[in-house]
């Protein structure tokens, strides 16, 4: 693992957990990829043992570059996975409708590679009977028309290992290549356990997935997609949330929507992900908007210049204990 120059080892769980939890500040997001005079965020929430809190990233482009009528959610996607160096994007086309979410991860690039960490459990996979893809005989029930066999896992590992480099992780088993996809998704998981205070990971179909909501800059506006990511059409000013939703059964779980299974709670934004933003000059009593103030373990104000351990408070009240190398 390379040398963090900030290492982030406990969480002091301040934050109120709940629903309609954030407005987009937009002057605030780090994080941009694309051009141009239209604005629109990407807000991904895990479900995992890290912060509960959700990453936000900025896309901008030309309506101009869009002829069809603007870009779609998948654009939007890609281009931040192409545009930032701390995301990662697990997809597959699932049929003509376009393409499905799988996975998605966050780390920190000082960690190494996410994808390097993921693996695809072919054995697991091929006996779980939830998965109607048969990998050996052709599901001709499913339109499936041919089967990859025993190169799955060869086809699958050669998938990670091109993500290494694109943060994109293509499912090759999908509707293109052989009539109908691998709803696999649960199968593919880290080889070990991360650390999910700097890589985190989700991904299922059928003990949990990506449920995704689209509509304005404050929490309250967003609904539940019933549109794919592909067929999404984004406008100015809008946000497209991904929550990953554990399932216990077809609906099922906390904050359910009833309709879904897919929770309506969120976490407060983290605009600058793996990086905490500590004081380069000295701190005074004043608590700015958004703001942490930087404490020493005495309780004293600091300004969290030199080597040390510090606290930073947020006015939320979350609490965030750091080592200065």
């Amino acid at each position: 693992m390379k040398h963090r120059n900030y290492i982030l080892f406990a969480i002091t769980l301040g934050v109120a957990i709940t629903a309609n939890a954030f407005v987009v500040d937009w002057d605030r997001i780090e994080h941009w990829s694309g051009h141009g005079d239209n604005r629109a965020a990407l807000v991904v929430q895990f479900e995992d043992d890290g912060p509960e809190e959700a990453y936000v990233w900025g896309f901008r482009w030309n309506a101009d570059d869009y002829p069809d009528g603007g870009p779609t959610g998948e654009d939007m996607f890609r281009t931040v996975v192409a545009g930032s160096s701390d995301l990662l994007l697990f997809t597959q086309y699932t049929g003509w409708m376009g393409s499905t979410v799988d996975g998605i991860g966050c780390f920190d690039p000082k960690s190494g590679s996410l994808a390097g960490s993921i693996t695809f459990d072919f054995e697991h996979a091929k006996a779980d009977a939830r998965v109607s893809f048969d990998y050996f005989v052709p599901n001709e029930m499913m339109n499936q028309t041919k089967a990859p066999g025993n190169f799955t896992p060869v086809y699958c590992k050669r998938a990670i290992d091109q993500a290494e480099n694109t943060r994109v992780i293509e499912h090759p088993i999908n509707a293109v290549e052989y009539g109908y996809p691998a709803y696999d998704y649960d199968w593919w998981q880290p080889s070990a356990p991360l650390d999910p205070m700097i890589q985190r990971w989700n991904a299922g179909w059928y003990d949990g997935y990506w449920s995704y909501w689209v509509g304005g800059a404050d929490s309250e506006d967003l609904s539940y997609s019933g549109l794919g990511y592909s067929s999404r059409k984004l406008t100015d000013g809008q946000v497209d949330a991904w929550k990953y939703t554990l399932l216990d059964g077809p609906v099922s779980g906390w904050g359910s929507d009833g309709a879904t299974g897919a929770s309506t709670a969120w976490h407060q934004l983290n605009y600058s992900h793996f990086d905490p933003v500590v004081p380069t000059s000295a701190c005074d009593a004043t608590v700015r908007e958004g703001e942490p103030q930087c404490f020493d373990l005495q309780g004293h104000v600091a300004d969290g210049t030199s080597a040390g351990v510090y606290i930073l408070r947020y006015p939320s009240g979350k609490t965030i204990k750091i080592i200065r190398k």
